[in-house]
């Protein structure tokens, strides 16, 4: 919950590695973070991105942008309307099922007295070209003295379709009142109504000292349930713990496990965005990993614990920098890839400034294959710090692997405001790099009532308009004046299509 008022072995990859080119997905001028992506399950090409992103007279709204050709080009964005005048929303998280529909999970809430708020579900049955209305997954009435709407993470089961959204209480300790728990929302009906619990359960519960208990959450390809939440409650351990709650396909009750018992976990500077982060192979529900922030190896690094037939290993350093140099690692995601690879990305700081926040940083990766891992591959330049990122709502990166393409998104705020990057990864031929994206300024207005002007640049291109049945509705060339007409077409989502370019039209 974010309190803004707008506010994979590769050969031959060294820790030198150039970073390619950064595809902009977002063009936004005050604030663009916090982005989540998804790859279409029935078509690798087709990319789904959401972020928070400021819009003028609705504080911090949720956007999303499609990509048809892996991400090099981008439509415009949309965005979602809040549930009441005066809301902000934060928190984004997609995931699809078999069927091809995609599922967005957010809050939306009074982000200055909290007098509302909600975790909402929305459906898209178009690959996130439209979505439908919002749906209520979980309210604030839900949990008297919680506010337990708090990062809600979405994730579906491949065979039955059922969805859960995970959530935790937010950070308003004057309006939160202990225990603290971690809670679920489940779905069977693609979205519709949503049943609600708390995750733990005694013994494991989450207890009263960790005042946000979140539970990341991941499904297997068999349907396999897993999340992990931290829980200190002496009564249970005299160690704080993470605990591995699971379910497997059909099973009616959870299991509970400990993943891991000890100190070390978490960060003492307030400064490090240190969310954690569940992954679970697709094809393997006995194989997990799990990274976090951890002092015990010198200074704040990125950590790695990994579950193994069933068994917990204990903490990795995943960085590979200089042990105990003052360097602070913090943002931290990992991925596997369909044939078990696994990835994690974060925000370095090695080539600034040591022992700060506020230093110079660059997105850096590693791969781990046949059990080995890479170096670090940069993939983004070094960025000056800017205060921004200080603030909520710049907490989490997001990576996606899908058959040797490692997808990172990520905000920095090299162009002077914090925006969207996208950059791919090809293991295959180690290329590191992608076109730049066409911003929102290659369409406008968007929406329009009476006609489109396009970027000069396309003049004399060939295009076509097509609505959201996949019908082609006009076809032609790009005249001098730039222009298309729309009065004769009825209000509705359309697609136009000039070569790569793929840009979502609002007529109405």
């Amino acid at each position: 919950m974010k309190k803004l008022l707008f506010t994979f072995i590769v050969l031959s990859v060294t820790s030198t590695f150039s970073f390619g080119q950064n595809t902009l997905v977002s063009s936004g001028q005050i604030f663009e973070g916090e982005p989540y992506l998804v790859l279409s399950p029935q078509n690798s090409q087709h990319l789904v991105a959401a972020w928070m992103g400021f819009q003028f007279n609705q504080k911090i709204v949720i956007k999303s942008a499609v990509s048809e050709d892996g991400g090099l080009t981008w439509s415009t964005p949309i965005w979602q309307a809040h549930q009441q005048s005066g809301n902000s929303s934060a928190d984004v998280s997609m995931a699809y099922d078999t069927q091809g529909n995609l599922y967005m999970a957010y809050i939306d809430y009074d982000n200055l007295n909290f007098s509302n708020g909600a975790v909402i579900c929305r459906k898209s049955t178009n690959g996130g070209i439209s979505w439908g209305p919002a749906v209520v997954a979980r309210d604030i009435s839900s949990c008297p003295n919680q506010l337990c709407i708090d990062r809600p993470w979405i994730a579906v089961d491949p065979l039955t379709g059922s969805i859960v959204i995970t959530s935790m209480n937010a950070k308003q300790p004057t309006l939160v009142q202990a225990p603290f728990h971690p809670y679920i929302a489940t779905s069977t009906d693609q979205g519709a109504t949503f049943t609600l619990q708390f995750l733990d359960e005694a013994p494991f519960l989450a207890g009263s000292a960790i005042p946000q208990p979140m539970p990341s959450s991941a499904i297997a390809n068999n349907g396999y349930f897993m999340a992990i939440y931290p829980s200190y409650e002496p009564s249970q351990s005299i160690l704080p713990r993470l605990v591995e709650v699971s379910k497997a396909n059909g099973a009616l009750f959870y299991d509970y496990n400990i993943a891991f018992q000890g100190l070390g976990f978490g960060t003492s500077n307030d400064s490090i965005k240190s969310g954690p982060h569940l992954s679970i192979n697709p094809t393997n529900s006995n194989e997990a990993a799990y990274t976090f922030m951890t002092e015990v190896f010198g200074d704040p690094d990125i950590a790695l614990i990994e579950k193994i037939n069933g068994q917990w290993s204990a903490p990795m350093r995943v960085n590979n920098d200089a042990q105990a140099n003052g360097v602070l690692q913090d943002l931290a995601w990992s991925a596997y890839d369909t044939d078990g690879e696994l990835a994690v990305c974060w925000r370095d700081r090695r080539n600034g400034t040591p022992n700060t926040y506020s230093s110079p940083t660059e997105i850096a990766c590693r791969i781990r294959s046949q059990g080995a891992w890479s170096d670090e591959i940069f993939i983004s330049p070094l960025i000056a710090h800017d205060s921004i990122l200080l603030e909520n709502g710049n907490d989490f990166l997001n990576v996606q692997f899908h058959q040797n393409k490692l997808y990172t998104i990520w905000g920095d705020v090299r162009s002077g405001s914090l925006k969207i990057y996208l950059n791919v990864y090809d293991q295959n031929d180690s290329t590191n790099s992608v076109s730049l994206i066409a911003d929102e300024g290659q369409v406008f207005p968007n929406p329009s009532s009476s006609h489109i002007t396009l970027n000069k640049a396309f003049i004399g291109r060939a295009y076509t308009l097509i609505d959201q049945q996949g019908r082609l509705i006009l076809s032609g060339y790009i005249s001098e004046d730039r222009n298309i007409t729309l009065e004769k077409l009825a209000k509705g989502t359309y697609v136009l299509k000039i070569g790569t370019l793929s840009e979502t039209i609002l007529k109405n």
